[in-house]
């Protein structure tokens, strides 16, 4: 009896550690560009709700300045102040220099460079992007995003974006 729970849970321990690194399906890299793809389309509606919708309920997002913005709701936020899609009054607390300066703004994806597969369920996307309509500046700017997804019940979610722009040219 006892070997046989032994030999039972050490097939148990061989099915989940085989399960845990199975390849995510071939269509799944497509779909997490999709998802990548939607940020930008999102963006350039100015549709803040569609853009929430592509986070995670516990997401985490680093912007260009550094600022860290956790969860759905307060990446949603931040991100409707700065598109002038919310009344300024909706975040008092925020630099009223900031509301609005994307609101002409139109985001282009200039590749997205790969798609890495931590997991089946954990994907990592760069995308080089170019952003023009910053209310600051006349130049484009242009940056690269590093996008950690999670397939969840729903489909792939972003879980963790980090924005750094190159040749950074507003404050």
């Amino acid at each position: 009896m006892t070997r046989a729970r032994c030999l039972l849970a050490a097939a148990a321990l061989v099915a989940s550690m085989w399960a845990s690194c199975a390849l995510a399906a071939p269509n799944d890299a497509d779909e997490v560009r999709k998802v990548v793809a939607a940020f930008a389309t999102a963006w350039n509606r100015h549709d803040m709700d569609a853009f929430g919708k592509l986070f995670a309920p516990d997401a985490d997002f680093v912007n260009v300045a550094g600022d860290r913005w956790v969860g759905r709701k307060e990446i949603q936020l931040e991100h409707a102040y700065s598109h002038g899609t919310i009344p300024p009054s909706a975040m008092p607390k925020e630099n009223p220099a900031h509301y609005g300066i994307f609101k002409h703004s139109m985001m282009n994806f200039v590749h997205i460079t790969d798609v890495h597969f931590l997991r089946n369920d954990v994907a990592v996307a760069h995308a080089a992007w170019e952003l023009r309509g910053d209310a600051r500046t006349p130049d484009p700017r242009r940056g690269v995003f590093i996008f950690v997804l999670a397939r969840q019940n729903d489909g792939w979610l972003i879980a963790a974006a980090q924005n750094t722009e190159i040749d950074r040219t507003v404050k």
